[in-house]
């Protein structure tokens, strides 16, 4: 088995690798930081599965996503991500991911995924399960929030928990301007005019525990 990871945190590729080994004693890995070099990288050489989290350096995996598969359609892709909120597991499904997990999952659902999309088909936790349901079964017209893009909302999902742009900057691994433009960007498409009305906002929606 070929797996590629994608992400910019060497602890995580490691302890990913640790995990995978012990289960697929085979596995042959490669990794990239970067949404580029993942590009390339699929490109350059034939992978069974894509493990792409999407907070990806300066950019965003889910951006990447949709190029990803437009370069490889059949290419397994499972999301890995500390963001458990619909709205980007909507997206990265949308987008073209077979599976999405959070990190907070433990290391079996990792295991499932892989063998359930390696055998065609897609794999969501029980948790994001119930979540989707829950959207299907309500009223889940467009939202103001659903028109940002995922690294917008990335940035929105910080600044509702009352995040400094400061904060957001070092987190994201961004320049404070970039992180304070996102911002304004928010703003605009969302018509609200602070943080705190921000705040209100994602609380009013469920966004933010």
């Amino acid at each position: 088995m070929r797996i590629l990871i994608a992400d910019d945190h060497a602890i995580v590729r490691s302890g990913l690798r640790h995990t995978l080994e012990l289960e697929f004693p085979d596995v042959v890995f490669g990794e990239a930081t970067t949404g580029r070099e993942l590009l390339e990288m699929v490109q350059a050489a034939p992978w069974d599965v894509v493990i792409l989290d999407v907070a990806l350096g300066a950019e965003n995996g889910l951006d990447t996503l949709p190029r990803l598969k437009a370069a490889c359609p059949t290419l397994p892709v499972i999301v890995l991500s500390m963001y458990g909120e619909r709205q980007f597991v909507l997206r990265a499904l949308a987008d073209g991911a077979s599976a999405y997990l959070t990190k907070e999952q433990a290391a079996e659902e990792l295991f499932t995924a892989i063998r359930t999309v390696c055998a065609g088909r897609r794999y969501l936790g029980q948790a994001l399960a119930g979540q989707l349901a829950d959207h299907l079964a309500g009223d889940h017209g467009g939202k103001p929030h659903e028109a940002l893009s995922s690294r917008e909302l990335e940035v929105f999902l910080l600044l509702a928990q009352a995040r400094s742009v400061s904060e957001i900057a070092e987190r994201l691994r961004l320049s404070v301007k970039t992180v304070s433009t996102y911002r304004t960007r928010i703003l605009e498409k969302m018509s609200l005019a602070s943080n705190a009305e921000i705040i209100q906002y994602a609380v009013r929606h469920g966004l933010v525990r």
